[in-house]
């Protein structure tokens, strides 16, 4: 309540893991995860002193009502609606097409202060979610070792991360990483896919295949992944005006191979520069449309607002474990991630994270 008496109305929240509308609630509730029991505990924080509920709000959790009860219960941290409004961030692409590691190189270039040279700092919104992606996913890829696929059925989102701008504002960023057999399903209700209702902003990953490793002579036909999160997004009203990055991965298998071998030697970029952003994009977009895969370029005439990126997660292929060394694969020259920052950085001046001039006409015809 107001000095004058009036209440503000509690904030609606758009609930990225079920895509459900709700007020906020600001019941003094908050859910605390119990590690030893591996469950959430409900506690009543009105009672304590202001410096103590905020500590527990900032490590805790708040339930999320799921008015549809369409999906499995869920939580989304206490303080996620206290910033500006979130930003949630997909990513879609064939199974194999290398999604969890550049979101996995992406989210570790960040915390390597690679957005510091626009004026942005970052750091866990979620610690516990955060920590266990630090911890299964960061540090395996940081010893080289190939990451495993996206077990189908995810419907919690990746990493959600807070970034703080040079304007001092904060918004919550949450990333998800969906199986790509999820994304390639016709089923009307899976729940894995529910977070395209929700989506600011689409990475649609394309793996570039050498034919002779794949067998397949012909040019590519469909993108089926593609195909079916376009048209879920064209659905929602206003869905042709979420900003879509379409990010060639596997780019080092092209390193030597123009036009290619220009972007990754310039390496991860520091300025925003709307002219070389468009400048890269017609190259990938000359490039997928040489070769015959034109089904990828769909985001591209769809999105009003879009940009194309060659991108290296990994620096190189990964190979099997040599016998009596494990099970899996690793990267023999570890991992050295190269211009994997460049979409979200497209994404974050598309949405408005990152300000100016230069920002307003990224992803611009």
């Amino acid at each position: 309540m107001t000095a004058s008496g009036w209440t503000p109305p509690p904030r609606r929240v758009r609930c990225p893991v079920c895509a459900d509308e709700y007020d906020w609630p600001d019941d003094g509730r908050i859910w605390l995860y119990d590690e030893e029991n591996r469950r959430y505990q409900d506690e009543d924080t009105r009672a304590l002193p202001e410096v103590k509920r905020a500590s527990l709000a900032r490590r805790g959790y708040r339930q999320c009502p799921n008015p549809s009860q369409d999906v499995a219960e869920h939580y989304l941290p206490a303080t996620y609606a206290e910033y500006a409004d979130p930003l949630v961030i997909g990513l879609v692409g064939a199974p194999f097409s290398g999604k969890t590691h550049l979101l996995t190189a992406m989210i570790r270039q960040v915390y390597r202060e690679g957005l510091a040279a626009y004026g942005i700092d970052v750091s866990a919104l979620d610690f516990r979610r955060h920590e266990y992606f630090r911890e299964n996913y960061i540090k395996p890829f940081e010893k080289g070792g190939a990451l495993p696929g996206t077990d189908t059925g995810i419907i919690e989102a990746a990493d959600i991360l807070l970034l703080r701008g040079p304007d001092g504002q904060r918004r919550p960023v949450t990333f998800f990483d969906v199986a790509g057999e999820d994304l390639e399903s016709t089923e009307a209700r899976n729940p894995a896919t529910r977070f395209l209702l929700s989506a600011n902003a689409v990475v649609f990953v394309h793996a570039w295949e050498d034919p002779l490793e794949t067998g397949e002579s012909e040019p590519e036909s469909e993108n089926k992944s593609f195909q079916l999160a376009v048209e879920s997004l064209r659905a929602l009203p206003g869905g042709e005006r979420v900003p879509a990055v379409i990010a060639m991965t596997k780019s080092d298998r092209l390193r030597y191979v123009p036009p290619v071998d220009r972007w990754l030697h310039r390496g991860d970029e520091r300025v925003l520069d709307a002219a070389r952003i468009r400048e890269e994009s017609r190259d990938v977009y000359a490039y997928l449309h040489g070769v015959g895969a034109r089904a990828s370029l769909r985001p591209f005439h769809t999105f009003a607002r879009s940009t194309l990126h060659f991108v290296s997660a990994s620096g190189g292929d990964a190979v099997p474990v040599e016998p009596g060394g494990g099970s899996g694969r690793y990267f023999p020259r570890g991992c050295r991630p190269t211009r994997v920052l460049e979409p979200l950085v497209a994404i974050l001046a598309m949405t408005g994270t990152i300000t100016g001039p230069e920002a307003e006409k990224v992803g611009m015809p």
